[in-house]
């Protein structure tokens, strides 16, 4: 057995090696200035995203109790919580598979839409809903459901089209290679460790906005004893910090510049289920 034939015996030495400098080029990451600013946006808005869709759901509770438009009990309610996250599903499809190369094409360097502009555009956007949320049970009762679940559909394409422009914009500003022969060890892939943060802050959003939401919750509570309106409006509050949230996110994005440098576009889940072409039309495969 000659010395290229025989296995690669890989020690558990390794792998937590290699484990370690991925968490190292994780780390590395929110070292660069411009980059932490862009994750703390992400995460300051991923937070208020989370916390806006719980919210969502209690409103949507609320306006299906009052109107009866599920029916009453356990069902109704059911029924209410499945209405939201139906309308959430079907904008996060349309907005993050069907639609995602028209979207990278817009936001790519060089096209119609500014990218740091979206993504300030669209945190205003759900701002805005989300402050005027927990009034629409005052001023249309019989049409609140409706209109929440609007504002359900419109918040969740506007995630998706910040995300789009956040993915797009993200690899711009990794720090740059160093010159050829300078290196002294293998280069991280910052690509990869970019991917993992942004999947990290995603996840942690979750959890974050659920215990925000708890402690809204109760300090609404406690507003109640004394105003009447945050008796009836609990949910009110957590929208107003979900609201809260996206000014701050605004606040980051607006002192942050992003450079007009070609980047990998973001490829949609549905790409590889179409159907290959060739210059004269689509590809008919061998038996075709």
């Amino acid at each position: 057995m000659t010395r290229a034939e025989q296995p690669t015996v890989v020690s558990p030495t390794s792998d937590t090696l290699a484990a370690d400098s991925r968490e190292r080029a994780v780390r590395a990451l929110l070292r660069v200035p411009p980059l932490k600013r862009l994750w703390s946006a992400q995460l300051v808005g991923g937070i208020g995203d989370a916390l806006a869709l719980l919210v969502l759901v209690l409103l949507s509770l609320q306006a299906a109790v009052l109107e009866g438009s599920f029916g009453a009990g356990y069902r109704g309610a059911a029924f209410a919580v499945a209405a939201v996250f139906g309308a959430r599903i079907l904008s996060t499809v349309l907005f993050g598979a069907v639609l995602l190369g028209p979207l990278t094409s817009l936001t790519a360097p060089g096209g119609k839409l500014d990218r740091r502009w979206l993504m300030i555009g669209t945190d205003a956007l759900r701002l805005a809903l989300l402050i005027i949320a927990p009034l629409w049970i005052d001023w249309v009762p019989d049409k609140a459901l409706m209109i929440i679940l609007i504002t359900v559909f419109v918040t969740g394409g506007a995630e998706r089209l910040w995300a789009v422009a956040k993915e797009s914009a993200a690899p711009a500003l990794l720090p740059a290679p160093p010159i050829e022969g300078a290196a002294v060890r293998p280069l991280p892939d910052h690509l990869d460790a970019l991917r993992r943060l942004s999947l990290r802050t995603n996840f942690l959003a979750v959890p974050a906005a659920a215990v925000v939401l708890l402690v809204a919750t109760l300090i609404g509570n406690l507003l109640g004893t004394g105003l009447e309106w945050f008796s009836f409006h609990q949910a009110a509050l957590g929208s107003y910090v979900a609201a809260g949230l996206f000014s701050a996110s605004i606040s980051v994005l607006y002192f942050l510049e992003l450079p007009d440098t070609q980047t990998p576009r973001p490829r949609s889940p549905l790409e590889g289920l179409r159907r290959p072409t060739t210059g004269s039309g689509p590809d008919k495969g061998r038996t075709g």
